[in-house]
């Protein structure tokens, strides 16, 4: 809710618009979760893992699992857009650390956005350097022109869509989900004829399988999304049965696709430390091995979609926390204001917008990826531990194992970066 002052000084309450049902829930978390990132940074996993590089997006499944259950049960239980900040506010009663964590994870939202935004970009530039190719020095960088301004059209884009209201953001939404998902099973239907079982033989990990958790940290912003939807629960007309279902599900199906699309990808191609070469475009590659130059282009396709209803899932996740920062006044209250006709957020959908471009300006896609699913594992660990103070008996006990589960990750993390 924001409580906004016309220009007589009377006090108007304008609430956000409930909008959201099963279907716009499902698109909102399986579009923020199936993103830029099994397109961007899938050759380097292989190639940093090998050829089980499958289990790294398995393992960051498994702890997304539980820390979807602390987010399910603290969201039914605290139904406010903000997500974490509300769940550690309420645990810890301080303000001051319930307003860094929220700073923390609207920053992690703005690097996911941007992440996005460069696949957009590569994807979308790669089809057009069919009318011509043309490139820029930039901050000791060659980037392709057209990538360069696709990366941040992509964002405008979506700022626009998001400002015209929820129920519209969310229809184009379930399109685009509709669309990335059936080229993804097709993907992994017709691949599945082409693996070769050889390219599964030894050494099925690189180095002992000690950068399997690096790797899995790596993609671990692959996994974020879900909780996306607890920043929306204020705009949802039925949460307690759609929110845990709209969480659930997509973590299942998501994880699904992507240890397919990897099992798939390292079977077309074998492993190879060369594969982080193909970078941004390895499932073009993987996919032009079975279904031809049309495989490039229905790859070149699912990339862009998928980064796009990405950019719009997460664009609304992070505008959502940013006004609810606001409304609490961690960060400057005008921008908690709610456009009294479209009823969102107008001007946190700006700002997390251009926070998220100036991303896509300054860094490169490693650093980005890196930083954001960094940002992740430490705020998912947060919500852990405030659902073990928060919840009540052995409905903490799910909470718990996934705080461990994080714990373990960092621990396991730090020492292969020392080793």
């Amino acid at each position: 809710m924001s409580n906004d002052k016309d220009n007589n000084g009377s006090s108007d309450i304008v609430e956000l618009s409930k909008e959201l049902g099963l279907k716009e829930a499902l698109g909102i978390a399986i579009g923020a979760l199936i993103g830029g990132g099994v397109f961007s940074v899938l050759g380097i996993v292989i190639a940093d893992t090998g050829p089980g590089a499958f289990l790294a997006f398995l393992l960051a499944g498994i702890v997304s699992a539980f820390t979807a259950y602390s987010y399910v049960h603290l969201a039914l239980k605290h139904p406010r857009a903000g997500g974490a900040f509300i769940y550690v506010r309420e645990a810890f009663k301080s303000k001051s650390l319930s307003g860094v964590i929220g700073i923390i994870l609207w920053f992690g939202y703005s690097f996911s956005v941007s992440l996005y935004a460069m696949t957009f970009g590569w994807y979308l530039g790669e089809v057009w350097k069919i009318f011509g190719d043309r490139t820029l020095d930039l901050f000791f960088y060659q980037v392709s022109a057209s990538a360069f301004f696709f990366q941040l059209l992509s964002v405008v884009l979506f700022i626009g869509l998001n400002l015209i209201g929820i129920k519209e953001s969310s229809r184009t939404q379930n399109i685009l989900v509709l669309v990335k998902v059936s080229i993804l099973i097709l993907y992994i239907l017709v691949g599945i004829f082409a693996i070769k079982r050889d390219n599964f033989t030894d050494p099925f990990f690189i180095r002992d399988g000690y950068s399997l958790v690096a790797s899995s940290v790596l993609i671990f912003v692959s996994m974020e999304g879900f909780e996306i939807l607890s920043n929306s629960v204020e705009e949802m007309k039925n949460p307690k049965k759609d929110l845990p279902i709209g969480m659930y599900f997509s973590i299942i199906v998501v994880l699904i696709i992507y240890v397919a699309v990897a099992i798939v990808t390292v079977g077309v191609l074998g492993w190879s430390s060369d594969l982080e070469s193909y970078g941004e475009v390895i499932l073009t590659v993987s996919a032009s091995v079975f279904l031809g130059s049309a495989g490039k282009w229905i790859m070149a396709i699912a990339a862009i979609v998928s980064a796009a209803s990405a950019i719009n899932a997460t664009l609304l996740g992070s505008s959502r926390l940013s006004y609810m920062l606001s409304h609490e006044k961690v960060i400057p209250v005008a921008i908690s204001k709610i456009n009294p006709k479209t009823r969102v957020p107008a001007r946190a959908i700006i700002l997390s917008g251009i926070i998220s471009m100036l991303f896509v300006v300054f860094f490169d896609i490693r650093i980005v990826a890196t930083i954001a699913s960094i940002i992740f594992m430490g705020i998912f660990g947060a919500v852990n531990i405030s659902a073990i103070k928060l919840l009540e008996g052995k409905k903490r006990i799910p909470s718990a194992i996934g705080a461990v589960l994080i714990i373990l990750y960092w621990c396991f993390w730090f020492w292969f970066q020392f080793k």
